[in-house]
């Protein structure tokens, strides 16, 4: 893992922190969904705290196809370039 996509792991991790008010150690190969028991609502309201914390706006098109946290890092360095 590169140093750029380890500092976006740290920076999503605390976004999660924030959201589910508890600490949580991300690894890229987690499912976002089974691994961290995230329901519908607390992904959107993930999805949200990261629009927030990038100021990207994330697709739910996008969105769908994130099943990892891995998929999301990639996800959210391809939103940020296109800003």
């Amino acid at each position: 893992m590169s140093e750029d996509q380890t500092a976006l792991l740290n920076e999503v991790s605390d976004v999660l922190e924030s959201v589910l008010n508890k600490k949580v150690e991300l690894k890229p190969e987690m499912n976002i969904v089974n691994d961290l028991g995230l329901d519908s609502i607390a992904v959107m309201n993930f999805t949200m705290a990261l629009e927030d914390k990038f100021d990207i706006s994330i697709p739910l098109n996008d969105m769908a196809s994130v099943v990892t946290v891995q998929d999301l890092l990639d996800t959210l360095q391809t939103l940020r370039s296109a800003a």
